[in-house]
């Protein structure tokens, strides 16, 4: 893609979103009744469910840690997720994201409060378009929550990209197939960097400048995240009989 197909004249991607712009988010937690915590996200046309159970007793006691909990990801891709953006991702790679995120989570998760146990984090990519570490990431933040995980801090997630010199926030599928791509997770209370993973070689100048940039878009992230928390908790006190204005 030339920078002319990325952005129009008046500035705008294809979609219409200017380029420091994220993509319309859509969170629901608590939206697998049979698990502990559970939250689907819609980041743009991105699309993940992610269940949360435990803690609990450890499947093997060869895996017990006494001071601390266990925390165990999977990663499963339906086989029509990918769309026409990318082929189905291998077991490899679907391994190597559930392993990412079982990474940016340990130091996270207040594990040492549920000794000798096990937390099950199982993320369910539904429809791929771009995004879709962040969006797994943003999804399991809300999930933990919603099962009443301890943690010190949300964990937000954005792409920043670039594309013939255009920076890009939150890049869909096809903006993520035309240029360099980086995605970072942040704990936006304790202002701190989680995750950085880049998908090709930048120079490092243009590196430093996707970072900062990626940065802006998990801030606008964290409102999203944290405003969708907050409406789940009124939602929840409301049907107790408790109203918060």
């Amino acid at each position: 893609m030339s920078r002319s197909e990325v952005l129009s004249p008046e500035g705008l991607r294809l979609d219409g979103r200017r380029p420091g712009e994220i993509r319309r988010l859509r969170c629901q937690l608590s939206a697998e009744p049979k698990a502990d915590g559970s939250a689907y996200l819609e980041q743009g046309n991105t699309k993940v469910l992610v269940t949360v159970c435990g803690p609990h007793e450890v499947s093997s006691q060869r895996k017990a840690q006494h001071d601390r909990a266990v925390l165990h990801c999977t990663y499963s891709a339906l086989p029509f997720s990918a769309g026409q953006h990318k082929s189905h991702p291998s077991r490899t790679a679907d391994s190597e994201l559930a392993s990412s995120v079982r990474a940016v989570f340990d130091p996270v998760v207040q594990t040492q409060l549920y000794p000798r146990t096990q937390i099950d984090v199982s993320i369910t990519l539904l429809q791929a378009d771009g995004g879709v570490r962040a969006a797994c990431i943003n999804a399991t933040t809300l999930a933990l929550i919603d099962a009443g995980i301890a943690m010190e801090d949300f964990v937000c997630a954005c792409t920043a990209g670039a594309v013939q010199s255009a920076l890009l926030l939150d890049m869909n599928g096809q903006e993520d197939m035309a240029g360099a791509e980086l995605t970072a997770g942040y704990l936006p209370r304790s202002e701190r960097v989680g995750h950085l993973q880049l998908e090709s070689k930048v120079p490092l100048a243009s590196a430093d400048e996707l970072v900062n940039f990626a940065i802006e878009g998990c801030r606008q992230v964290f409102e999203e995240l944290s405003g969708a928390v907050q409406l789940h908790s009124q939602e929840i006190l409301a049907t107790r009989g408790v109203h918060v204005t």
